[in-house]
This record gives C-alpha cells, sequence and structure tokens, in this order.
C-alpha cells in the first residue's frame, strides 16, 4: 500500500479556517448588531460587492458598488460608517477609508432609455 500525501489538504483546512475567523472578527468589529449571528454565507455578499480603489500617500479609498436592495444597501452605509468611524489603518498607515459609489441606471448599448 502507498501512503496518502494529504499535507495540501491539511494547509488548505487552516486557510479555510483562518479565512472564516477573520470573516466573523469583521462581523463583530464592523458590522451592525443586527448581523451579530450571522453566518458567513449572509456575510459574503459584502465581500464579494465590485467598486473602486483610490489611493494615495495618507488614504487608501474604497468606494463600493450598491446593492439592488435596501434593506442591503441601508446596512452597506451603516457598515461604511462603522468602519470609517473607528479609523483602520493599514500597515504602512495609510487610513483606510469606506464609501458607497452612487446608485446609477445603466443602459446597455442599443437600447433605449423609456421615460414615464
Amino acid at each position: 500500500m502507498y501512503e496518502l500525501d494529504n499535507r495540501k489538504d491539511h494547509i488548505m483546512t487552516v486557510f479555510k479556517v483562518a479565512l472564516a475567523n477573520l470573516a466573523m472578527w469583521t462581523r463583530d468589529q464592523y458590522f451592525p448588531a443586527s448581523y451579530s449571528n450571522a453566518t458567513w454565507e449572509r456575510l459574503a455578499v459584502f465581500f464579494h460587492l465590485p467598486g473602486l480603489i483610490r489611493s494615495n500617500q495618507h488614504t487608501v479609498s474604497v468606494s463600493l458598488r450598491p446593492f439592488n436592495d435596501r434593506q442591503y444597501n441601508r446596512d452597506l452605509h451603516l457598515l461604511c460608517q462603522l468602519v470609517n468611524q473607528k479609523q483602520p489603518h493599514l500597515p504602512d498607515g495609510r487610513l483606510l477609508a469606506f464609501s458607497v459609489l452612487p446608485a446609477t441606471c445603466l443602459t446597455l448599448n442599443g437600447q433605449t432609455l423609456l421615460l414615464a
């Protein structure tokens, strides 16, 4: 019999646990109280949001695209407010600031915009 080499499985398990712990720490530090028992599945939509990152000598600004859901947008604005109140700094000393991009109505090329 050959012995199975499962070292990479152990490494992946350690990374999964570390990522889950990071998500739960972020939830406890920055998310509104209504998310105190939220699982990874509920938080994942916030971590997967697209956006823009701008940086300068003193600040890194992250602007996130809003959701299509009003409640999620309220929670996202509150999340950005809570993060900005705590003024987190990156390891290089720059301030990390979050904001929500303004909601825009996108139209596809060739699609006409209808006004009611």
